[in-house]
Order: structure tokens, then sequence, then C-alpha cells
């Protein structure tokens, strides 16, 4: 027997009503066997036959044992009026005799039937104990596995299908778990059923745009809804269209019991149980016994949340070390190898031998490397702080597209990197920070001559499209992973590992880029088609607009 069919024994004995007899049928019975024993007797004396008492004893004892001792006190005096109207005063000592001994037998069978009905109610109290106690420990037991159940893991999923799971087919014949997700949008977490198809058709939350479903308003109100039975009519006023409508008949709903999840003030979403081939409706126990589960669910899943949260606060702080520790490394090994390259220069220089133009050369080469990963220290540090300040002004973009690549061919050259320039000057100046623009060109310049090996090319075009001034940046490079591109711009991140890294840098140029144009007021894209195929950087920026705001 399920839960179900126990609770709903169990309430249904506390409204039974027994079956009794009427009152006046026993009476009538009384009455009934007094004229018959009369008849009898005069039957009887008809044939000669003297039975004085007999046939009216027999009365009182059947009146006695039918109905107690109203009916037998009433078949008494009748017997004793009847003998004396229709047969004379009888002898005294009979009739003294008569009375007595009646009088005895109906008081007998009187406590004798008492006894019988109480025996009976206690018999009834007995069994109504039994079952109550016997939906008790079902309850019991039922909420004592849930609690097993949902202990048992803090996966968040997990935990969603074993609430619907326990539910089916112990409460309900289908059950549908749904969770409010960040958004305040509703999803279909879990589907339990026997019939694998009908749970792949209701796997997902009907739209309910206008709150017309009780579920919407469980969840909006946290108070649980319970339907002893579910009409068609019902159905129809909250089908979210025809095909919803059609599954939900298909279905054949019974009953239905909609609670909410509450854990901590919060409502994480519903449980909806139904029953349908089994016919069972459900009763305000079946909802209590529901709503005491959705209490112990819904401290499971914020929990299996809450443990989520965790974890991803756990990786998010174990990578944010990891690239912590690989930032301290590669500034380290950034700012010592310009070090080294000075100081050995230096040695020679002091000796006064070898080639002191070269050393010297050399040693304004480190010391400007040196100084461009300070300035890019101090620029994020700068904008992490919210002090990154522009001095906008109009400004002819062309020209600051073409002073950043001039600084940049001669190293291009030496690399043997070939840089083609193609600039159109926009019709109209850009308002913004000269030497913070001419920041972005020569750090995507020269980002696209660092990855593009010997022999290949990096173009550089500048153009106007529509209101926008566009500064295309593409190289003929190593390219980026599609798993890298969303990441290109953040703060320390390299495609390539410090252990395999075979180019200088902090990686903190694009993410400084990406920062200056927004405060530019534009915006900046990357594109790659896959290792070994080259990036296309683009910046767009407005033109003859106040685009620059002055701070960050």
């Amino acid at each position: 027997m399920s839960i179900h069919q126990l609770t709903r024994s169990a309430s249904s004995s506390h409204i039974r009503v027994p079956v009794r007899p009427r009152p006046l049928l026993p009476y009538g019975v009384a009455l009934l066997s007094v004229v018959v024993a009369t008849l009898l007797r005069l039957a009887l004396e008809a044939f000669g036959v003297q039975l004085p008492f007999l046939t009216f004893f027999l009365a009182t004892i059947i009146s006695a044992w039918l109905g107690g001792v109203g009916p037998g006190a009433l078949a008494l005096g009748l017997s004793l009026a009847a003998n004396a109207a229709l047969f004379g005063a009888s002898d005294r000592t009979r009739t003294a005799a008569f009375l007595v001994v009646c009088t005895v037998i109906v008081l007998l069978y009187g406590s004798l039937r008492a006894a019988k009905g109480r025996a009976e109610r206690a018999r009834e109290s007995e069994l109504e104990a039994r079952r109550a106690a016997e939906a008790a420990r079902e309850r019991a037991s039922f909420l004592a596995d849930g609690n097993v159940l949902l202990t048992a893991s803090l996966d968040y999923d997990q935990t969603l299908s074993t609430v619907a799971g326990l539910l089916v087919p112990r409460l309900a014949d289908w059950c549908a778990v749904d969770v409010v997700e960040p958004d305040g949008t509703i999803r279909r977490s879990a589907v339990a059923n026997r019939d694998p198809a009908l749970a792949r058709a209701t796997s997902v939350y009907p739209p309910d745009p206008d709150g017309r479903h009780p579920r919407t308003a469980v969840i909006r109100t946290g108070r649980s809804q319970l339907f002893a039975e579910v009409t068609d009519e019902g159905l129809v006023s909250i089908a979210a269209n025809a095909e919803h409508l059609r599954v939900m008949r298909e279905m054949g709903y019974a009953s239905a019991i909609i609670v909410p999840l509450v854990a901590r003030g919060r409502t994480l979403g519903a449980i909806t149980c139904a029953t349908m081939e089994s016919g069972l409706h459900y009763t305000t126990d079946d909802l209590a016994l529901v709503e005491n589960l959705a209490v112990r669910a819904a401290l499971a899943l914020d929990n299996a949340r809450l443990y989520r949260a965790a974890e991803a606060a756990r990786a998010e702080a174990e990578e944010a070390n990891r690239v912590k520790d690989e930032f301290l490394s590669v500034v380290s090994h950034e700012l010592k190898t310009p070090l080294a390259s000075t100081l050995g220069w230096l040695r020679v220089a002091r000796t006064g031998k070898g080639n002191q133009a070269r050393a010297f050369d050399t040693m304004e080469r480190s010391m400007r490397a040196q100084a461009k990963l300070i300035e890019d220290l101090l620029d994020v540090s700068r904008i992490v702080a919210g002090r990154l300040r522009l001095d906008p002004r109009p400004i002819e973009l062309a020209r600051v597209v073409e002073a950043a690549v001039d600084t940049i061919r001669p190293e291009s050259e030496a690399k043997g990197v070939r840089l083609d320039v193609r600039v159109t000057p926009p019709t109209g100046p850009v308002v913004g920070d000269a030497d913070r623009l001419q920041q972005i060109v020569w750090n995507l310049v020269s980002n696209a001559v660092k990855f593009t090996p010997p022999g290949g090319r990096v173009g550089v075009r500048l153009h106007e499209v529509g209101s926008y001034a566009e500064l295309v940046v593409e190289d003929t490079g190593k390219g980026v992973t599609k798993e890298f591109l969303p990441f290109m711009f953040e703060r320390f991140r390299q495609a390539d590992p410090v252990t395999s890294r075979d180019k200088g840098g902090l990686g903190l140029g694009l993410a400084i880029t990406r920062h200056l144009v927004g405060l530019h007021g534009g915006r900046i894209t990357v594109a790659s088609d896959g290792p070994g195929k080259g990036t296309t950087f683009t910046v767009v920026l407005p033109v003859s607009s106040l685009a620059a705001t002055g701070s960050s």
C-alpha cells in the first residue's frame, strides 16, 4: 500500500459515520411481537391449550434481544396490558413471577447489548488507531528516506532529480521540480513519471506570460495549493497553448498538489505532484506531507547551491592565485632581463673596450623596455583605482596612426616582417587623447609584429565607416585558439603558458588597450581562424563626437 493510500485510509477513518439501526424500528418489532404473541395465545386457547404467559414471555425475550432495554420493557408492558384486557385477571403469583423473570431478562439482554456496542466501538477505535499509526510510520519512514537521499549528494542537479524520484510512485504518478534562475526565469529541472515518453513531453517548463498557472502563483506567494479534483475546465484555464492543453489532457490529471521550495526566506522553486492512472485524490494530510518534504528538499537544494558557489569561488581563487604566481614569475623575468643586459654592457663600457656605441644602444633599448613594463604596470594600477585620465581634444587620427607605426617600423624591418599600411583619413576629427590613442595603435601593431614570424605581414588599415573611424590591425602570425579568444583582453592572460612562452611581455597591453578604447567611446574586437592563421583586431572610434569623458 502506498503512503497516499495509507494517509487516505487514516483520514477517512476520522470522518466515518457508523451505520446504526433506526431508533423506532426496535419498538415496532416489540409491538409486532406482542400482537403476534396475543394472536398465538388466542389460537392456543381455542384448542383448549392454557399457557397464560408463554407467548408473551417469548415476545419480551425477542424484543429485548433485538432492541435492548427500551423495546424489551415496552413488550413487557404491552404483554401485561394485553393479558389483563383480553384474558382477565391472572394468578397474582404467576403474574409477579412473569414480571420478575422478564424484567431480569430485559436488563440482562440490555447489558449484553450495551457491552457488545462498547466492544464494537473499542474495536473500531483500535483499528482506527492502527491505521493512523501505520500511516504515521510510513510518513516518518518516507521522510527519513528522503533525508538520507537528499543529504547523500551536494550535486545540485542530482538533488533535483532525487526530489522528483522520491515522490514517484510513493506519493504521486507524476512529479516535476521547477527552479527559479538568477535572472528570474523558471526552468524545469527534473521530471519523474513511469512513462518515459510522458516525462520527455513534460520536461520543459510551459510558458506562462500571463501568470495563469497556479504554479506561478505558488512561486510568487510562497503558499501551497491543493487541487483535490482536477477538472477539464481547470486545465483549459491554465493551458499556455493548444499543445500544452493536449499534453495535460493526455496525462489525465485526477488530483494535484503544488508546494513552494523555500529556504532561508528565499523561494527556490516549486514541486508539482499529480495523480493520474491511480485515480487517487489528495487530502490535506498529503499536502502536509509534501510540504514537510519540500522544507527538507529546499534546504538540500540551497546547500547544494551554496556548495556549488563555494566550489566556483574556490576554483576562481585558485585560478587567481595561479595567474598571480604566473604574473609574478613573468614580471621578475621581464624586469630582470633588461637589468642584466644593462649591467653587462655597463661593465663592458667601464673597461673602455669593445663597441661602445653598441653598448649604449643596447642599454638604451633595455631601459626603454623596462620603462614600458613599468608604465604598463602603472596604467593597470590606475585603471583598477579609477585614476586613468585623458586629455581629450580634437585630433587627426591618421597622423596618430602613422606616428605609432613609424616607431615600430625599425623593429619590424629588423625582424623581417613587412608592414602594409593603408590610411584613409576620416572626414572629421576624433575627440580623444593623442598620446593614449597612439598607445592603442602601438600596442596592437607591436603585438602583431611580436607574434608574426620573419617573412610574415602585418596590415594596418584606417578608414571611415559611417560616423565611425575603423582601425584594423591584422597579421599572418601564430593566431589564437577559439577557446582562448574570450580571454584575450583579460589582464595577465596569455595564450602560451609560462613554461613554454617564447615571447616577452606581461600580458597587460591588450587589457590596457581595451580600457583606453572604451574611454574614447569606442569598442575593440578580435578574430582568428585558429592557430597559424593570424589574428585581426578591429577598433571602432566615433568621429566628431565628444566621446571622451576625461577620466575613468
